[in-house]
């Protein structure tokens, strides 16, 4: 026949029905290779860090190179050989493998990145991760990329130090001009007679005064920022010795009875302060919480050195609570440095006369206003520049300190690499469920490779009504006598031999097949 006759999905069925035998031997050959290549698929473990980006105190034109060149230098070539070398990770036996061995692993090395939602092109944070058979081995490479973090921090942090260097060299370097640019005004104004001269000085005294004015107006900004880290520190310190407080040193918690006095020691300090600031020094709550706090340290003093030993023994929540005392003393010490040069550029302010605008009587020479007129625009100049150069020295400072439990680094480590202890990869449910799909494919397509010559022939009362248009009056069954039908047996117990034996060859076929195609490594690898 020219043209195949449209089935409908019934018939397609029963087509697979007739030929279940043939379905389910390729299906359990393909099933049966599929499982071999999903049982060679290596376990995966996943070790992860996450690395936050502290982007309040650097701009994008500062950080953003550094950061570019450190996402490049994670998956660099020279960088993975030498962690494919340093740990063997694909046991090479070349160096002609060495160039797969990198692709491979810059695919297993991941770095994800999440942007900030107020500034798209600025990165939040980085999750770096990678994966082996060996947990330990994965928890080393995570830990050795960290280290080029590391030192990126170290670069940005000796940078921004030269910087601050040169920038502290060049404002002393303009105030000696702002100096000596003055002292020319003013033997300019000296030149220029009487009323040159005292024009000459009034400039000269508003000049100083507006750059006092200016430096007191900087020094002023500073202490107010200083004044708010200090008091954002001194809430945290109080919400750490809060936490101090109800969590005792790990050492006193197995003490119960000096645990309990060092816990009860802390309560009523803490009352007595809340008392202190409400009422005087006679007030009975005052005084009896004074006696309870006597009582309790005498009590502590009795129990002997030994537990006082251990009561002072650090834990994480003392450590964290002296890191941020000192980072207040710091802050403190800086704000009273602060203060003091406030004070005395006001002190040099107040000896300044207070001069207005007053009228010039006496007119000065040509040469002496030109000149004036060359060292005022210099000096303008210089102290717009001096300026600038004060804004820089503030942010070069806050970029050097750190602020608020943070350090001064650009890229922060706040989850270390851990040591997994589940595998990341295969999932082998899924992969088992795909190769069950995969074997009723090969299935149906051993069926359709088997009927397609056959749905060209005429093989039942459909085939003739459609090809010959005719209808089916009754079906005659095929009849035979007994010496003609065919012994049952006859050559049954070969053909099964020889399908077992076509099922045992194609199984190893199937399975190469399946790795040289990596279907189910490219889905275990996501």
């Amino acid at each position: 026949m020219g043209s195949l006759r449209p089935r409908n999905l019934i018939e397609y069925l029963q087509i697979i029905w007739r030929r279940r035998l043939l379905f389910f031997f390729m299906a359990v050959v393909m099933l049966i290779s599929s499982f071999f290549v999903i049982k060679g698929i290596p376990t995966l473990f996943e070790s992860r860090a996450l690395i936050v980006v502290y982007g309040n105190k650097y701009d994008d034109q500062t950080n953003g190179a550094q950061m570019a060149a450190v996402t490049e230098q994670v998956t660099s070539r020279s960088n993975l050989e030498a962690l494919i070398q340093k740990y063997d990770l694909y046991n090479l036996k070349s160096e002609a493998e060495l160039e797969g061995a990198v692709d491979g692993m810059r695919k297993a090395v991941k770095l994800d990145t999440k942007n900030r939602g107020d500034r798209p092109g600025f990165p939040e944070s980085f999750t770096l991760s990678y994966r082996h058979r060996d947990p330990a081995t994965a928890k080393q490479v995570v830990t050795d990329l960290l280290s080029i973090f590391d030192r990126a921090n170290e670069a940005a942090a000796r940078q921004a130090s030269d910087e601050s260097i040169a920038v502290n060299a060049e404002i002393a370097k303009i105030e000696d001009q702002l100096s000596s640019v003055g002292r020319q005004r003013a033997a300019a104004s000296a030149r220029a007679g009487a009323a040159g001269r005292y024009q000459g000085e009034l400039n000269r005294i508003r000049a100083e005064r507006s750059t006092v004015n200016q430096s007191v107006e900087t020094l002023t900004d500073r202490q107010y920022a200083l004044q708010l880290q200090i008091a954002e520190q001194k809430r945290m310190i109080a919400q750490q010795q809060e936490i101090v407080r109800s969590a005792p040193p790990a050492e006193t918690r197995s003490n119960g009875s000096y645990g309990a006095l060092v816990r009860r020691k802390t309560e009523l300090e803490g009352k007595l302060a809340d008392y202190l600031s409400q009422y005087t020094e006679t007030h009975p709550r005052v005084v009896q919480t004074r006696e309870q706090l006597a009582d309790i340290n005498r009590r502590i003093a009795e129990s002997g050195p030994g537990d006082q030993t251990r009561a002072v023994m650090t834990t994480p929540e003392s450590q964290e609570l002296r890191s941020l005392q000192r980072e207040l003393t710091r802050l403190e010490t800086e704000l009273e440095v602060v203060r003091r040069e406030i004070d005395r550029k006001r002190n040099s302010l107040s000896q300044l006369p207070n001069v207005g605008s007053a009228p010039v009587s006496v007119a000065p020479s040509d040469g002496a206003v030109s000149m004036y007129s060359g060292t005022q625009v210099e000096y303008e100049g210089l102290r717009t520049r001096y300026e600038a150069l004060l804004k820089r020295q503030d942010s070069l400072h806050k970029s050097l300190s750190p602020t608020a439990g943070l350090g001064p680094a650009l890229f922060q480590v706040v989850d270390q690499p851990n040591l997994p202890q589940m595998p990341a990869a295969p999932n082998r449910p899924i992969l088992f469920l795909f190769a069950l799909g995969l074997a009723l494919v090969a299935g149906i397509v051993a069926v359709a490779i088997a009927e397609f010559p056959r749905l060209y022939l005429i093989q039942n009362e459909s085939d003739v009504q459609y090809f010959l248009d005719v209808p089916v009056v009754a079906l005659i069954p095929e009849t035979v006598t007994p010496g003609a039908r065919p012994p049952v047996n006859r050559g049954l117990m070969g053909r099964r031999a020889a399908v077992f034996a076509l099922g045992l060859a194609l199984i190893p076929v199937l399975f190469f097949l399946l790795n040289f195609l990596g279907i189910f490594q490219m889905m275990a690898k996501k």
